[in-house]
């Protein structure tokens, strides 16, 4: 799994936040690794919160290799889908992460719903 050094409380107890965030994303561990490495890989991650970070894995991994319950969705339904589902965020959060105003995050999780309801029907 992720390696490196020793480090500190905080940054394992980040790291786990991350990573888990991003596995329930993903289609496999590779994709969420992968994402969780870029997160903390990425210029200033240090300064952002857990909460952050995990959003930013869970879209990363989203792209990647979405998991089979959000690959029937579009794209920007699944980040909202994944927000409200693996993270809890409420959708005042949302639209502040995804510069989205509230009537739109509801109109993604909407149709994000449906598409998985109209892919498991066709099953």
């Amino acid at each position: 799994m992720l390696g490196g050094g020793r480090q500190h409380k905080h940054d394992e107890t980040a790291m786990a936040r991350v990573y888990g965030a991003a596995v329930a994303a993903a289609a496999d561990a590779d994709a969420a690794e992968e994402a969780t490495l870029r997160v903390f890989a990425a210029a200033g991650a240090a300064d952002r919160d857990a909460e952050t970070l995990a959003a930013t894995a869970v879209r990363l991994a989203l792209r990647a290799a979405p998991d089979p319950a959000f690959a029937p969705m579009e794209v920007e339904d699944r980040d909202a889908v994944a927000l409200a589902r693996l993270l809890r965020w409420p959708e005042p959060r949302i639209a502040a992460a995804l510069d989205i105003d509230i009537p739109e995050v509801r109109r993604r999780l909407s149709r994000g719903l449906r598409a998985t309801l109209t892919a498991a029907a066709c099953v």
